[in-house]
């Protein structure tokens, strides 16, 4: 058999066995096992496998030689292809963390997956991943990270649908200001729909990925002679009191909820936003129990994936509001150290995942080369950088988040009495 550069790593294994010790001593831990080193060995050359580890591929081709006993004009052998792998030795785990929406937290995991095995087995580098969704909250994140945190104590890349924990956290404002994160997607500009909002950090820290938007959706049995609500200041209006099923748990679109109802109607919005809601309801329950008796919301505030579950037949119209549907980032953020993870962050801002955002969840792709979903003529209102990267943002948050609590509270209370 010939050996050169475009040879696999599993053909060199097969026609060779003792070359599994030698990939094994250059790094490539994966290739001791025989099933990893089937499915992954096949479609990696030993051209792309020294590339991976920061080795010539000339002179570790001729190391593998060496050692097999194929290239007796050198002196060099196992051993010397293992010394020379010692200054390569593979690097700590690499960890990833995140809270995503519901609807593409499975799709996502299985990229994830995919990227993380064929990454591995390049690298020889373990990849450590946990995607929840979003509803969860971020207190299982807050908990796996120190009071005292450096860059180094967290996991390397985070995605968060959502913007609490990375833009009202003290430790990640600090490390913000020690300059620990970088946008590493490489893209000079995104698609259009995301210039057009505006999506891009202009301090290039941080990257959104996507979007999701919130839009009404009414329930036409119930409108009775009042207009279909058009706009936010719409579902404001004391006529729609106790009407508003909100999504209370989906703690990324409730942030920017809120948020928004507040900076665009102050605080007299939030407290109208309590009133006028008239219960919590994930958006496919309300979906699902449209056609049944009994009492049901008038209008729900839900992201927009879930208008694609009407049918013809239901008394549900969706609604994209004219002043903009609210919407929560989807964020990619990143430790700008290790550049040895560039293929991982690659995968994560790559076109096939935002094709599971855009075309599974209907969550408009900021990918320069994705415009499957941009809503054309659907406008955006998002919190925008010059908020999110605002000292007045953690206290902008506590105050609506408390004013909103309050009314609902004081109306649990007066139905009590």
């Amino acid at each position: 058999m010939i050996i050169d550069e475009g040879t696999t790593l599993f053909d060199l294994t097969e026609a060779y066995p003792e070359a599994i010790a030698i990939l094994v001593a250059a790094g490539f831990r994966r290739m001791d096992d025989p099933a990893l080193r089937k499915r992954f060995g096949s479609s990696i050359t030993i051209q792309a496998a020294a590339l991976a580890r920061g080795y010539e591929p000339q002179e570790f081709l001729s190391q593998i030689r060496s050692g097999l006993g194929l290239d007796r004009n050198s002196a060099a052998g196992t051993d010397a292809a293992a010394g020379d792998a010692s200054a390569h030795q593979p690097s700590t785990p690499v960890r990833i963390m995140g809270l995503v929406p519901c609807p593409i937290r499975v799709p996502m995991t299985q990229v994830m997956e995919s990227a993380s095995q064929a990454f591995t087995a390049d690298t020889g580098i373990d990849v450590e991943f946990d995607l929840q969704a979003a509803y969860t909250g971020t207190e299982w994140m807050e908990d796996n990270i120190g009071g005292d945190a450096t860059a180094e104590d967290l996991p390397e890349v985070f995605l968060s649908a959502g913007f609490r924990l990375f833009f009202t956290d003290d430790r990640f404002r600090r490390l913000r200001g020690e300059d620990a994160f970088a946008d590493r997607t490489g893209w000079q500009q995104m698609n259009s729909f995301a210039q057009a909002n505006d999506l891009q950090d202009p301090e290039h820290r941080f990257s959104v990925v996507g979007v999701v938007p919130a839009v009404f959706m009414v329930n036409r049995n119930l409108l009775g002679n009042r207009p279909l609500p058009r706009t936010w200041a719409d579902v404001l209006t004391p006529e729609f009191e106790n009407s508003l099923a909100l999504p209370v748990g989906d703690f990324d679109l409730f942030d920017a909820l809120l948020l928004g109802v507040y900076r665009s109607f102050g605080m007299a919005g939030v407290e109208q936003l309590a009133r006028n809601m008239f219960q919590q309801m994930h958006p496919a329950q309300m979906v699902a129990d449209a056609q049944k008796a009994g009492d049901q919301p008038l209008i729900t505030i839900m992201p927009y994936f879930f208008t694609r579950t009407i049918t013809e037949s239901s008394p549900l119209i969706s609604v994209w509001p004219e002043d903009g549907a609210l919407a929560a980032p989807i964020l990619l953020i990143t430790r700008r150290d290790r550049p040895e993870i560039q293929p991982l962050i690659d995968t994560i801002a790559g076109e096939s995942m935002s094709r599971v955002l855009s075309k599974l969840g209907l969550f408009p792709s900021t990918h320069p080369e994705n415009d499957d979903f941009a809503p054309e003529g659907h406008p955006l209102q998002w919190p925008g950088w010059d908020v999110l990267l605002s000292d007045d943002l953690p206290e902008m948050l506590r105050r609506s988040t408390a004013s909103f609590e309050q009314i609902i509270a004081g109306r649990h209370q007066a139905v009590t009495v």
